[in-house]
């Protein structure tokens, strides 16, 4: 996979998870910005991608490194092609590796696949220096510290949000500044995307602000298969493989419990 459509990959990833949630209020700044405030993985992304389209580079990364501390995977893997190519950093492969490394973290099949292709076009050097730098890269940014710091962000936001400890939010309505269409011709499918406002219970879904259900949904969006395709399969062959895989860098003792 080549460095374009690699990065355009990352965009429609990311951004599918952050448009579903916040869709039905794009025509009220103020509630999206009220919904990102609590998304800090979201909104840094999301600003993370817009300074990349512009080819503002160093801004980009220091977006993308914002995001990558609140768990957010496509960030860190932007940040791994960045470190790969040099944009707006230093062009350092061993640390690109392990930013592709913490991105192919949960095992999501696209990142594992850049991942497997770095390493197979580094050095033993390269692969050595790696592994020796992963161990920080996952001390600040893996998952089991990352997820804390966003768990936190996303009780605040429901708490504030509903006035309820427990996250009821009870007859709470969401309306834009202007009707929005009914699901249909135009709403792109949007169920969410309601003339009179958009309730409470499906903005304020477990999927967008609880931890277990939020992580469950992400893993959904990387995974999903392609709609339409065809595989034509001919006769099987043995094939020898002198090559061996690219290896999951060393995890520091907080690692252990995130699998």
């Amino acid at each position: 996979m080549n460095a374009k459509p690699f990065i355009l990959l990352l965009m429609l990833a990311g951004s599918v998870a952050a448009q579903t949630a916040i869709a039905a209020a794009s025509d009220d700044p103020r509630t999206e910005n009220d919904f990102l405030t609590y998304h800090p993985d979201m909104s840094n992304r999301k600003l993370g991608m817009e300074a990349y389209r512009h080819a503002n580079f160093v801004v980009a990364a220091d977006y993308f490194r914002r995001a990558a501390r609140y768990a957010d995977k496509a960030s860190e893997a932007m940040l791994a092609q960045m470190y790969w190519q040099g944009e707006g950093v230093a062009m350092d492969r061993p640390l690109a590796y392990a930013w592709m490394d913490l991105a192919a973290e949960r095992g999501y099949p696209s990142l594992l696949a850049m991942r497997e292709g770095y390493w197979q076009q580094m050095n033993a050097n390269e692969q050595a220096q790696a592994v020796e730098v992963g161990l920080s890269v996952y001390a600040e940014y893996g998952d089991s510290v990352a997820k804390p710091r966003l768990a936190v962000q996303l009780r605040r936001g429901l708490m504030a949000a509903t006035g309820s400890h427990l996250g009821y939010v009870g007859t709470l309505n969401i309306v834009p500044n202007k009707p929005v269409c009914n699901t249909g011709a135009g709403c792109n499918g949007n169920s969410l995307a309601i003339a009179g406002g958009i309730p409470g219970d499906q903005y304020y879904a477990p999927q967008y602000w609880k931890e277990k259900e939020y992580y469950a949904w992400q893993d959904a969006v990387w995974n999903v298969p392609p709609r339409h395709g065809e595989v034509n399969v001919g006769r099987l062959e043995s094939v020898h493989d002198d090559t061996a895989p690219a290896p999951g860098l060393p995890k520091t003792d907080h690692d252990s419990q995130v699998e």
